[in-house]
């Protein structure tokens, strides 16, 4: 099941379970009524919500699409980052998309691959000249 899929199911279970509590209120508001008399005044009184909220059925599914691609396309960035990084590929820096969540992570993220990647090249070696004597080889040295 897609995410799209799992949108209509979701907005589908909402209308259900909003029908079943008008339906459960209008037998509980007269009890003695018969069952097909509530029925017909509930669709009376709530086919226009329920037309409305099956025409709301795409709006529904885009803003819930729209909303995980904000909070996944970050995440799913950044582990392909960290997987090319463990295989010793040389990657830009991290950015997400304006309005995406997690607006801090790139910087942090990239910060410490910069801490990492200094730490890792190595420090020039110190300059040592051969010809130059230690205090314990010249004795001149140590008088002064």
């Amino acid at each position: 099941m897609d995410a799209g899929d799992s949108c209509c199911l979701h907005f589908f279970l909402f209308i259900c379970g909003g029908a079943a509590f008008g339906l459960i209120v209008q037998f509980l508001s007269d009890p003695f009524a018969s069952p097909l008399e509530h029925v017909k005044t509930f669709a009376r009184h709530s086919a226009p919500m329920l037309v409305v909220l099956l025409c709301l059925i795409p709006v529904f599914i885009r803003d819930t699409l729209t909303l995980s691609n904000r909070i996944v396309g970050p995440i799913c960035r950044l582990r392909d980052t960290v997987k090319r990084m463990g295989e010793g590929e040389e990657v830009p820096p991290l950015k997400f998309r304006r309005n995406d969540m997690w607006e801090d992570l790139p910087e942090l993220f990239n910060r410490m691959v910069a801490r990492l990647q200094a730490e890792e090249t190595p420090a020039p070696p110190a300059y040592e000249s051969a010809d130059r004597e230690t205090p314990e080889e010249s004795p001149e040295l140590m008088s002064v």
